[in-house]
Formats: structure tokens, sequence, C-alpha cells
């Protein structure tokens, strides 16, 4: 089986009798339409102002606003003192009855008993901690003077102040005759 191949013939881009001119592309003609040309205009004004909005929008809320604060007025609450109190007179029961009035007073009395001896002539308060305020303040709801508050200093008690009660003890706030 032969094959016939058929030999095609190729025909010149031209005509013989006709000279080549070059191809004529379609020109588009841009119209210059004022109508669209405002509204072009007009859309790129509004994206401008949007984008300035938006950059101060931006800008306001991440800076952070400074609102002046009223800070609360804290009242100094009294510190609630713990304090012992030991009888120097002997006279049975005072210990317990200026027991109840301090407690009264809001002091905290952890320890009531007897002082080494009975011979305390004037009562006293002594500050254990170094804070002659809190004698002060326990000799004046007694009744008792600023001299009369002494400071001994002594880490070894957990107590804040002791309060030795003397002979003198019928002058003291707090006391009532035991019939």
């Amino acid at each position: 089986m032969t094959m016939s191949h058929r030999r095609r013939r190729i025909q010149p881009l031209r005509k013989p009798n006709k000279p080549i001119q070059p191809r004529k592309r379609p020109v588009k003609k841009i119209r210059s339409d004022w109508k669209s040309n405002l509204i072009q205009f007009f859309i790129g004004l509004v994206l401008v102002i949007d984008m300035v909005l938006v950059y101060f929008i931006i800008r306001n809320c991440s800076s952070q606003a400074v609102v002046p604060v009223e800070e609360p007025t804290v009242q100094a609450v009294p510190e609630i003192l713990q304090i012992e109190v030991l009888n120097g007179c002997g006279v049975q029961g005072v210990a317990a009855q200026l027991t109840d009035y301090l407690r009264s007073q809001g002091f905290d009395v952890v320890k009531t008993d007897n002082f080494e001896s009975f011979n305390v002539i004037e009562t006293v308060v002594i500050d254990r901690r170094g804070n002659l305020e809190n004698g002060i303040r326990i000799a004046k709801a007694l009744g008792l003077g600023e001299e009369r508050v002494l400071q001994e200093v002594n880490d070894a008690y957990l107590i804040d102040a002791t309060l030795v009660i003397g002979k003198d003890f019928k002058n003291l706030n707090g006391w009532q005759s035991i019939e």
C-alpha cells in the first residue's frame, strides 16, 4: 500500500494585482462625556473623605483616653489593738470589769490575769510594739493622761499593750463599784 501524498499548494498572501497595504485596526474612540467625568470625580472625592474619616476614627479609638477618676477617700479605721489586762491592786473582779469595758470600746482583750505583785499604786499602760499612739488610745479610753503610758518594746510579746491596774482603779473610766 502506498499512500498518496497530496501536495498542498501554498497560496501567496497577496493577490498579484493588488499592492500590499497594512492592516487597519479599528480605533476605539474614547468618549469624553462630561457626565461620566463628573460622576468619577465625586466617587473619588467620597473615597478620599471616607479614608480621612476612617483615619481620624482609628486614631481617636486607639489613643488612650484620660478620664479623671476621683480616688475614693479612705478613712483610717482605727486598728484593733490586742491588749492584756493585769490586776496589780489585788481587788477581786477589777480586771474582769475593766476587760468588759475595754471590749465595749473596741479593744481586743486577749488575756486577763494578775500582775506579779499587788503593790501597784497608779494604773499604767505599757506599749509593747513601739507605737506609743496605741498606748495613748488605751489611756484615753480609761481617762488616763499620756504620762501614764510607758514603752517597753519586746518582740516576744504577741500583744500591742499591757494594762496594769493600780490602786487608783476607782478613778478609771469604766469602773463601777462592785457591791
